[in-house]
């Protein structure tokens, strides 16, 4: 057998798997990375659908807007979601899945997928904050009655740190919507929120790159490619061999 012509073979072999595995990283479904704003409208049921905020009846306060700044692994220029709190008992912001015409709540297929990640910028306060996704409804729903699966995360940490939540880890929240109790599907998922429970003082986070990771799709490892290619020329020889 050739030599050389195995070398190249093998050189090949890994530089598909390289591209392959570079692929599938530039492929994972990202879910915001407010460079177009925060759209917000009304459905034709009355819910509010794009990016909302949220907050308790105790007077906490919460505002969103969208501003020039760097991020890890962000282009420049780039923006971020800037979220001002100062929380009693709770506040956050929430996004509701939108279509292009601002008057449809709609849900996206997050079931390929292990888990959810975003980059937050922290004031390592030791405020309590969780996030939320929203699962399915039930059948012809005119309500927001989206099933509420959170994970609970803290304020520990200054500057940016990359969250990722696994969807095995969040558990069921119950929070008297009506929603259906069936089990985090995940096919169905109509939105995600970011909140956070009572603040000491008056808090300024910042979030940016919200995207799904863990795609079901597996790409063989470089040393398997090695391998396959190996094998594939062992058995060229061998057919060789024998004609």
């Amino acid at each position: 057998m050739n030599f050389k012509k195995v070398i190249g073979i093998v050189a090949l072999c890994l530089s598909l798997s390289a591209i392959c595995s570079a692929a599938i990283a530039d492929g994972l479904p990202l879910i915001d990375d407010f460079e177009a704003g925060l759209p917000s409208g009304i459905d034709a049921s009355g819910i509010s659908i794009g990016f909302s905020t949220f907050q308790d009846s105790s007077g906490s306060s919460v505002a969103i807007s969208t501003m020039a700044a760097p991020a890890p692994g962000s282009a420049d220029p780039n923006h971020v979601l800037k979220l001002d709190v100062s929380v009693i008992s709770y506040a956050g912001f929430r996004h509701n899945f939108e279509n292009s015409a601002l008057d449809t709540w709609v849900s996206q297929d997050w079931s390929p997928y292990e888990g959810i990640s975003f980059w937050l910028y922290g004031n390592n306060s030791g405020t309590a904050l969780f996030a939320d996704v929203f699962d399915n409804r039930n059948p012809g729903s005119t309500v927001d009655d989206a099933e509420c699966w959170t994970a609970d995360l803290l304020d520990s940490f200054s500057g940016w740190q990359k969250v990722s939540i696994a969807f095995s880890s969040m558990h069921r929240k119950e929070i008297g919507n009506g929603a259906p109790n069936d089990g985090f599907g995940l096919t169905e998922v109509y939105g995600w929120d970011l909140g956070m429970v009572t603040t000491s003082s008056p808090l300024t986070f910042y979030i940016d790159n919200v995207e799904l990771y863990g795609g079901a799709t597996t790409i063989p490892e470089p040393a398997t490619m090695l391998l396959l290619g190996l094998g594939l020329m062992g058995l060229a020889g061998v057919r060789r061999f024998k004609d």
